[in-house]
């Protein structure tokens, strides 16, 4: 068969058939009087001819695919070895990456399940998107846009659509001397990535092999392309601000087939919601990111206490909330520390730009409490703290020399050696999602006078389920720079004033829905997410109006919009009518979907 011709005959997955679709919400249910049209569907007389689907082949140099799901050999046989091996592989980022019917999130309760597209563009050129946008605007297709594949809210993946597939777009080049295209700007250093590229691969190119830092995400398989158009964090954002932050360039396809670059003078409307506008704005194929000199360590702080009572916890959280409100909360501190049912406080932090010895002079009041109170805490992990030398943060062959439990690697035969992950990230990866809240806490809860009504509220909220506190996911504190940079980006100015992103969470291994013998466990899944509900409850009593993080939050954010954007919901929402008045670019509850089912097939008017 010549390469160009595509075999169209069964490309539609019989998935759906055992895999069911997610809750069926009012707005898709609504009657046709309120429709203003629908999308197409294959059972659709309107549903592309074999021809069509052949000429958007050869448009794409040959990159189009009927999207075949690894879990169909699950379907006669649910315990027999084919099966097992992808179960098994679903534990695996890489795996999952690389498998366009794949998503790293298998579902969410009571929300969504992946299910694969019809077809997909695996896009190698800027001219295969712009070809795979046009046919989904002209034949009135769903379409996803799909690069890491980390969507917990279920954006990477969509029946019955069309996806253009970045993945194979990760070319990563460094610059001495970067000015953007039609800029006055003085040169400086930048990096320029492909949408498809992963963090891991960013960090290995730039700080491994070339000693400079990008601002990017914690868990190193996210997409470099989501992760700035969601806003993003990572372990240094105190430092360094945002990674939406970062963008000082991007080529987008918008939902006219038009290739255009955004930048501070070229379209500079769209280069201000693609910098944490959640990414419906057209499809990104290549981010040129600000990179920063790197200081000379890294650093880890971390250890666990358990207390002996519930009295005795309300002293050590609140000994640990003095301890970062006067010694912590500034720009060379980030990462989570955990409070936890059953009276643990987990402490997990990083920092940079301080040496071991001032590192420890910070930590030993905290440390000489509780080692002097034997009778009311116990260590069960000691105390570390320890540095390292920035340029090896991320080099794998150095981590595996000296904390090889700290990192693992893509198992797969032939996979490169920079194919490597977090063992921390180990339980996302085909994760079940039960339940998941994020609510921005206020610096002022620091405040001498507001403490107290924190601590009572972290230890309430304790009671029913972990609150992960993620002080690198709050800019209060921070350095001038991150601060200055993150007010000029879309995302939600309550990061602003956050001194901490407070999530709480839980997930199960992998499962679907329909899938014998791979099913979520329900039970266990909503007695979490109950927990879930009640706990964030009592933080929601000291931060009413906190807002979420939009690539971390609830399915079921109420209010959405105010959440995630803030004031700049209105500005956002007028330039996705500019750049895509059709609303070719859907996710449910990104900017522009409030007139959309939740499907994304249906467009509604009021009655």
């Amino acid at each position: 068969m010549n390469r160009r011709e595509l075999l169209i005959g069964g490309a539609l997955t019989p998935m759906a058939r055992w895999i069911g679709p997610g809750p069926v919400t009012a707005a898709q249910g609504a009657s046709n009087s309120s429709q203003m049209f629908r999308r197409t569907r294959p059972s659709d007389p309107q549903w592309p001819s074999a021809a069509s689907w052949n000429h958007l082949n050869e448009q794409a140099d040959g990159h189009l695919i009927a999207v075949k799901s690894p879990l169909a050999a699950c379907q006669d046989s649910p315990s027999g070895p084919a099966c097992r091996d992808v179960f098994k592989e679903l534990k695996n980022p890489y795996y999952i990456g690389d498998d366009p019917a794949l998503t790293q999130t298998t579902g969410y309760l009571d929300a969504w399940a992946s299910q694969p597209s019809a077809y997909a563009v695996a896009a190698r050129t800027t001219g295969d998107v712009v070809a795979a946008v046009n046919f989904a605007r002209d034949n009135n297709l769903r379409l996803v846009v799909r690069g890491g594949g980390h969507s917990y809210l279920g954006t990477s993946s969509a029946p019955d659509s069309l996806m253009i597939w970045t993945r194979a777009m990760h070319d990563i080049t460094l610059h001495d001397s970067f000015v953007p295209q039609s800029g006055m700007d003085p040169p400086q250093p930048a990096v320029t990535i492909g949408a498809g590229a992963i963090w891991m691969h960013a960090y290995n190119e730039v700080t491994t092999r070339n000693g400079r830092y990008v601002q990017g995400g914690g868990c190193g398989t996210v997409g470099v392309a989501g992760l700035v158009q969601g806003g993003g964090f990572g372990s240094y954002s105190k430092n360094y601000g945002t990674a939406a932050a970062s963008l000082l360039e991007a080529e987008i396809v918008t939902a006219d087939g038009v290739v255009r670059i955004a930048n501070a003078r070229s379209n500079p409307d769209l280069f201000w919601a693609l910098r944490g506008g959640g990414g419906t704005f057209g499809v990104v194929t290549r981010l040129t990111l600000r990179t920063h000199e790197l200081p000379d360590v890294f650093g880890f702080a971390s250890m666990t206490i358990k207390a002996a009572s519930q009295a005795s916890f309300r002293r050590l959280v609140s000994a640990f909330v003095d301890l970062y409100a006067d010694r912590l909360h500034n720009r060379h501190w980030g990462e989570i520390v955990n409070i936890k049912p059953g009276n643990t406080l987990d402490i997990q932090l990083s920092f940079l730009d301080l040496d071991r010895q001032q590192a420890e002079e910070l930590w030993q009041p905290f440390i000489r409490f509780v080692t002097e109170a034997e009778a009311e805490f116990t260590f069960t992990r000691q105390p570390s703290i320890r540095t390292g030398p920035a340029a090896r943060r991320w080099d794998a062959a150095y981590i595996r020399q000296r904390a090889p439990q700290a990192m693992l690697s893509d198992d797969r035969p032939g996979a490169p050696a920079e194919n490597v992950f977090w063992a921390a990230n180990l339980s996302e990866a085909g994760h079940f999602i039960h339940g998941f809240e994020s609510l921005w806490l206020g610096a002022s809860l620091l405040s001498g006078v507001e403490r107290p009504r924190l601590v009572e509220a972290l230890l309430a909220a304790a009671q029913h389920a972990t609150v992960e506190l993620h002080f690198q996911k709050g800019l209060a504190g921070g350095s001038e720079a991150a601060i200055a940079s993150a007010r000029e980006t879309a995302t939600n100015p309550a990061v602003i004033d956050a001194f901490v992103l407070a999530i709480v969470a839980s997930e199960g291994p992998p499962a679907y829905s329909g899938l014998s013998g791979h099913e979520p466990d329900l039970a266990d899944a909503r007695k979490n997410a109950a927990g879930i509900a009640k706990a964030v409850g009592e933080l929601r009593k000291v931060a009413p109006d906190g807002g979420a993080y939009l690539a971390e939050s609830s399915f079921f954010e109420p209010r959405w919009q105010q959440a995630y954007w803030g004031p700049n919901y209105q500005r956002l929402l007028e330039i996705k009518q500019k750049y895509d008045p059709t609303g070719l670019f859907f996710v449910r509850h990104g900017v522009g979907s409030d007139g959309w089912s939740d499907d994304g097939f249906t467009r509604l008017v009021a009655k």
